[in-house]
């Protein structure tokens, strides 16, 4: 469990310890292999510090560092708000879209949605799971604003994230069940087109 710091001036120097952690690795070995998670522990590292300018200079080197990374949902909720602050909208509600099929489970968390139970599906990573959204900081839920709150709770009622929800559901239960290679495929490859109409 991430334990914040508590003043501004120590967030501030935990931002900074973790960025020259990480170059520091990339001088040493001419690439980040960051097995503590680092890179995204910063994401909420930075929303909570709310500097917008310094956030955006991370997320594009994030980009640059990790292009093919697939990250995780903590991370893509921060990231997410960032934009949103940044005034880019289209940008945040495609992350929010990748958040909810990242953790069924964050948003509804998020807004003070009842969650009774896991649904009935294959769950992929311990990223999937329920429990992991007690892996939010309260520091990051606290730094959640009403307003993004409300944006956070239309875009997930919308009918596009409805259905994207929904077919993605009725896949990866479906693959509790698919054991044939060529059908887990066909299945993942769709469900890794289900944001292209969000």
């Amino acid at each position: 469990m991430l334990i914040f710091p508590e003043t501004e001036k120590k967030l501030k120097a935990r931002i900074s310890s973790y960025r020259s952690a990480l170059n520091k690795e990339k001088k040493e070995y001419h690439f980040i292999s960051d097995g503590s998670g680092k890179r995204y522990v910063l994401f909420s590292l930075y929303l909570v510090l709310n500097d917008l300018k310094k956030s955006e200079s991370y997320f594009n080197w994030y980009q640059e560092e990790f292009p093919d990374d697939a990250g995780e949902p903590i991370q893509t909720l921060c990231w997410s708000l960032g934009l949103l602050r940044m005034n880019k909208p289209v940008e945040a509600r495609y992350k929010l879209a990748e958040l909810m099929l990242a953790n069924l489970y964050l948003i509804p968390y998020v807004l003070g949605q009842p969650l009774e139970q896991e649904y009935d599906i294959w769950h992929a990573s311990n990223f999937h799971n329920l429990d992991y959204i007690y892996d939010l900081p309260e520091e990051v839920n606290n730094a959640i604003t009403d307003n993004e709150r409300e944006w956070m709770g239309e875009a997930y009622g919308s009918l596009e994230f409805r259905r994207v929800r929904k077919r993605y559901i009725e896949i990866y239960h479906e693959l509790l069940t698919t054991k044939e290679l060529a059908e887990r495929t066909i299945l993942l490859n769709e469900s890794r087109g289900l944001l292209r109409s969000v």
